[in-house]
Order: structure tokens, then C-alpha cells, then sequence
């Protein structure tokens, strides 16, 4: 792996598609903390424009929150793929969350002191960055919430955080359905990603020929090249897009 990854000759024909905590913005002990550099939303703007529409958002957050982070509908997969967005329409799956299992997670998780809980359009996470003594306690908790659920959900353990999401539904699923549509299709997908949560990302574009960027210092990765923080990635991005208006025919 690379320690980091330089602009390539074939840039103008990416698909470029970007996780957000920990690899655009910078970690915060709660989600709602993260803090969005006034200059990002106008470079991921210009990207866009450079890559023919060729951007995407690919999170675990809901297309929601999504778009208060980061708004004006752009194209975007929440909730870990769960939730799908090209072109301005939207699709998802019909609601896995029954009121009842999220009251139930949300009863036992209150008596953990330090823990967040998280309730998405599509999921359920639990943060335990104030509290890393309950991470045994919540896996267990949210293994029985997935037993007791109606819909089938699976387990996604992140930097501190555990999440319960629909199954069959992954950032490289999702990946992969943007590569089947305009002005995805052709192109050499790129994901830059930093957690567990995105590996699959990393699976789906390394099939595809593509490129898989890892942001942070992790070993255990599929990435095949690497930055060390969001902030190294920021940067990248903007001398990115000024070699990529220097090349613009």
C-alpha cells in the first residue's frame, strides 16, 4: 500500500465517491459535533462539475443527514446503501424499524451511562467513544435486537460504534448500483473511505478496477492506497481539482 496516492493521468474519467466521518470531516465525539470546513461544499461542488456529475456521498448517515451536512440534493447512498439517491430521486426499502425494537435498544442502552443512541431513518447506532467499557455489553445487546427483529438486520461494528442496519445492504452494493447508471458508467470508480463500515466499498471498486483509499492508519484494510487523516485528504482534494481545471479541455 502506498503511503499516499498522487493525481493520475486519467482523472478526468473517475467516479469519485466519498465517505464522510473520519474520512472527509474529522471524527467528533458525537455525531451531531462534526464540524464541516466552509471550503469543502464548494470544492465538492466544483468536483462534480469536473468529474461530468461523477460524485457521490456514500455514508452511514441517512440521506437526512446527509444533506444538513452537506446540502443541495447531490447525489448520495445513506444508511450504509439502505438509502439510494442519483439525479435527485430518491429510493429505500420499505422501513425495517419497528417502534418497539427501537424503544427496546433505547430502554436497555440508557442504562449504560455514556452511551449515545443513535436512531436513523434506516438503523440504529450505538456510541460508545465516552464510554468503551460497554462495547462487550452493546454487542450483546445488539445481537438480541437482531434476533427479535421482524426484518432481517446485520451487525456493523465501526470506530466505536455499533450499528444494526438492513441486511443485504452494503456501501458496496450501492457503489455498484451507481456504476450501472449515468455518468457513473464507464468511468474508473474511486472510494476513499477510513472504517470497517467501508471495506466493502474498498471489495466492490477493487473488482471494478478501480481505486480504494483508506484514511487513517489501520492496517486491516482492503484499501490499496492510503491518506493519514481527513485533513490530508482535504487537501488532496483540492490539488486534485486544480490539476484537474489545468487539464479541463
Amino acid at each position: 500500500m502506498t503511503p499516499s496516492l498522487t493525481p493520475l493521468n486519467d482523472t478526468l474519467s473517475w467516479a469519485l465517491f466519498l465517505d464522510i466521518d473520519g474520512t472527509l470531516l474529522d471524527l467528533a465525539s458525537r455525531p451531531d459535533d462534526v464540524v464541516v470546513p466552509c471550503d469543502l461544499p464548494p470544492l465538492l461542488d466544483t468536483l462534480t462539475a469536473r468529474f461530468s456529475g461523477a460524485l457521490a456521498l456514500i455514508s452511514g448517515r441517512s440521506l437526512e443527514d446527509i444533506d444538513r451536512l452537506f446540502p443541495g440534493g447531490r447525489d448520495a447512498a445513506g444508511s450504509h446503501g439502505a438509502e439510494w439517491r442519483l439525479g435527485g430521486a430518491t429510493s429505500a426499502p420499505a422501513d425495517v424499524w419497528s417502534c418497539d425494537l427501537a424503544r427496546m435498544i433505547e430502554a436497555e442502552a440508557s442504562l449504560l451511562p455514556g452511551v449515545l443512541v443513535e436512531r436513523k431513518t434506516r438503523s440504529v447506532a450505538l456510541h460508545f467513544r465516552a464510554a468503551p467499557q460497554h462495547s462487550a455489553a452493546l454487542r450483546t445487546m445488539a445481537e438480541t435486537a437482531m434476533r427479535a427483529s421482524v426484518r432481517p438486520l446485520r451487525l456493523l461494528e465501526g470506530k466505536m460504534v455499533i450499528e444494526l442496519v438492513p441486511a443485504g445492504m452494503t456501501k458496496g452494493g450501492a457503489i455498484k448500483r451507481f456504476m450501472d447508471c449515468q455518468p457513473y458508467t464507464g468511468r474508473k470508480p474511486v472510494f476513499i473511505g477510513d472504517d470497517v463500515t467501508d471495506e466493502s466499498g474498498f471489495v466492490a471498486v477493487n473488482e471494478m478496477g478501480g481505486l480504494s483509499i483508506h484514511v487513517g492508519d489501520d492496517p486491516a484494510t482492503a484499501a490499496r492506497f492510503r491518506f493519514h487523516s481527513p485533513a490530508w485528504l482535504r487537501h488532496w482534494l483540492t490539488g486534485l481539482e486544480q490539476s484537474l481545471g489545468e487539464t479541463r479541455p
